[in-house]
């Protein structure tokens, strides 16, 4: 649905180019980590297969003598979340937008290439729903796959905003709600497992040029395994989210609702083994922006 029909959009060939900027920066990051996780526990295991029977027995049994590689963290449910929108607003009618599906545009990225055609179905964002979804598991296959383990998936809607004031603070809420499946475990291997739900706000300054004014990334789990764990979680919730940008009438703002999520894992090694897989859903039915001027 179009905010302001009385403008006409930017027509931006490629709006989620940021958004890759964002996902390759973040998953670099991802991939250091867990390649010293992943050397710490190919030391650990090739000293293990060395001892005797009685001590890895031992070292099951205390699966917690070394702590997991990520703590587990969630962002608190709330099925009340509907009021951090504060549409009853008092003497602002004319400053308040509600944006619906369709949006106006959408991205989705799955790494590695190797990845795509896996029994992973990886992201998938519809801007004309409104929701997003990241599937991400484990694969087993004969070629290389993802340097021996890891996917990493993104996906985003995203939606033009021209402010009426010439000069303004604009407050944005998404009502966002989210229900996940994920588990990982490992076997003298490290797994990692994690996921984010994003807002992005860009100013639009040509074409080819998107600025960013905000940029907020919320975790929505982020866990580890190590030794001879096995973590998992289902949960379903909403995103408590509200911002505020400085925005002028004189310019266009592409606000993006995004989501990522990835997994670390250590299948084809010489010494055990780790497993990770998510399975998780994003709806936005609206977004809402109020002026502040």
């Amino acid at each position: 649905m179009s905010i302001d029909s009385s403008y006409e959009k930017p027509e931006e060939k490629d709006p989620g180019r940021p958004l890759e900027e964002i996902f390759a920066d973040a998953s670099k990051r991802a991939r250091i980590s867990f390649r010293h996780s992943w050397e710490r526990a190919e030391l650990v295991a090739q000293t293990v297969s060395q001892l005797d029977e009685r001590f890895i027995t031992l070292a099951d049994s205390l699966s917690t003598i070394e702590a997991p590689a990520f703590a587990a963290h969630h962002l608190a449910s709330d099925q009340g979340m509907m009021h951090t929108l504060s549409l009853n607003t008092q003497g602002s009618s004319d400053r308040l937008f509600i944006a619906v599906p369709p949006y106006d545009t959408a991205w989705t990225t799955f790494q590695p290439p190797g990845a795509a055609g896996t029994q992973a179905r990886g992201p998938s964002a519809d801007k004309t729903r409104g929701s997003m979804s990241i599937d991400l598991i484990e694969t087993y296959v004969d070629r290389p796959v993802a340097e021996d383990g890891w996917m990493y998936a993104g996906a985003g809607i995203g939606v033009w905003f021209k402010p009426k004031s010439p000069s303004t603070y604009v407050r944005v809420s998404a009502l966002t709600s989210y229900d996940y499946d994920w588990a990982d475990s490992s076997s003298l291997q490290v797994a990692h497992n994690r996921a984010q739900i994003c807002k992005l706000v860009l100013r639009w300054v040509g074409p080819g040029q998107l600025e960013t004014v905000l940029d907020r990334r919320d975790q929505l789990w982020n866990d580890g395994t190590g030794w001879y764990e096995d973590h998992s979680d289902s949960q379903n919730g909403y995103w408590s989210n509200q911002d505020y940008f400085w925005a002028s009438s004189n310019e266009w703002y592409l606000v993006w609702i995004w989501c990522n999520g990835g997994i670390d894992f250590a299948t084809k090694t010489t010494f055990g083994s780790s497993k990770a897989r998510q399975t998780w859903r994003v709806r936005v039915p609206l977004i809402v922006f109020e002026e502040w001027a």
